[in-house]
């Protein structure tokens, strides 16, 4: 039965001049048939508002948390505004240093140049050097005389002693070469 049907029967119930114990039931019924269906009606309805609500809801912490990135955001882009222009002071601060020693390094360069003291250093240090490396020589000329007389009719540890030794001095003397070769 459609709705308009059922509603014409409750009115012609209704309009009845004696109404029987059954056509108020049949009333009672179709009331109670009509109130579920609106009620299972308003149930769902009830549900989709519900999962609206929480579909509203979710999207309304998405955008407070999208609120809260953009202020973070704003936070961190004024650090990095600081931070940029705190680095770039402080390029600048090293390109002034680099220009100032640039410019000091051409003054003193020819002056460094044009000192004799440094030339007279400078041949004295080799004058050491090929002193200590004649003294080294006589050394290990003297250290291996010494070996090859201790090896004749002495005892092992003295040799190998005298070993070590010599070894010591030719490194030294390898070492001395090494120096004379570096150039001050």
């Amino acid at each position: 039965m459609s709705s308009s049907s059922k509603s014409e029967s409750i009115s012609t119930i209704l309009t009845k001049p004696n109404k029987t114990s059954n056509d108020l039931q049949q009333i009672i019924n179709q009331w109670h048939h009509d109130l579920l269906k609106n009620e299972e009606y308003l149930l769902d309805y009830a549900k989709q508002l519900n999962e609206k609500q929480q579909v509203l809801n979710k999207t309304t912490e998405s955008f407070i948390q999208t609120q809260d990135l953009l202020t973070n955001l704003e936070g961190n882009l004024q650090q990095f505004q600081l931070s940029v222009q705190s680095l770039t002071k402080y390029n600048d601060e090293l390109e002034i240093d680099i220009d100032n020693l640039n410019t000091e390094s051409k003054n003193l360069l020819p002056t460094i140049l044009s000192n004799p003291k440094i030339e007279q250093d400078r041949s004295i240090t080799y004058e050491l050097m090929e002193s200590v490396d004649t003294h080294l020589t006589e050394l290990d000329q003297t250290m291996k005389q010494l070996n090859h007389i201790l090896k004749i009719n002495t005892d092992e540890s003295i040799i190998n002693t005298t070993d070590e030794l010599e070894t010591c001095f030719h490194d030294i003397h390898n070492i001395q070469e090494t120096i004379k070769q570096i150039k001050i």
